[in-house]
């Protein structure tokens, strides 16, 4: 009598299942996976955003501060309407000389005042000493354009330059068609006339210009 073989199944089924149950697991990994990756990109990105925008916020509250300081040295010197303005490059950023980090630009304002050079220092320097500055030095003495350097108490600088406007614009006119000047000639111009002009540097950190 012929008898018929049964194979056993179950292993055959539990390997099959065993093996849908591993396929199934594999996707949740990658997703967990890929989630926890994201969650923490996301997480450090807005920590590094966060930080450049604090440091931002400080910096431009920092370069106001500076700005009103500077602005408010300009006021208390109460120049009045004696001095006109030509050009202002006043700003609170600390603006340091890419071949010399040592040295700062400073806010400037160009001014016209009518009246002789000597006159102008005279006024500028009762002014200054008002507003609580000290004369520092006067770098380059007998110069055709006057220098004088203040200092509060601070450290903070102001810088005055003072020249006759007809003794610069003889000057530069005579450059611009390209003509030579000699010394016999600009002796003979009044380095005293008025109208004066006028260049008032400020600067907060130093005098190294």
């Amino acid at each position: 009598m012929a008898t018929t073989k049964n194979t056993p199944k179950t292993k055959k089924s539990l390997s099959k299942s065993a093996r849908n149950a591993k396929n199934s697991a594999r996707p949740w990994t990658t997703r967990f996976s890929i989630l926890t990756v994201g969650i923490y990109t996301i997480a450090v990105t807005s920590v590094i955003v966060g930080a450049l925008f604090a440091s931002s916020t400080l910096m431009a509250q920092h370069n106001q501060t500076r700005l009103e300081r500077i602005q408010a040295i300009y006021n208390s010197l109460e120049l009045g309407d004696a001095y006109q303005v030509k050009d202002a490059d006043v700003f609170g950023d600390k603006r340091v000389y890419n071949h010399d980090k040592s040295r700062t630009y400073s806010s400037s304002i160009e001014y016209y005042h009518a009246d002789t050079v000597s006159n102008t220092v005279a006024d500028l320097e009762s002014k200054i000493k008002a507003a609580g500055f000290a004369f520092d030095n006067e770098p380059y003495p007998g110069a055709a354009s006057a220098q004088y350097h203040y200092k509060s108490s601070k450290g903070e600088y102001i810088r005055v330059t003072v020249s006759s406007k007809l003794y610069d614009d003889a000057l530069t006119n005579a450059l611009i068609v390209d003509k030579n000047v000699s010394n016999s000639k600009l002796d003979a111009l009044d380095k005293n006339a008025a109208p004066s002009n006028v260049i008032i540097k400020v600067n907060l950190n130093d005098n190294n210009e």
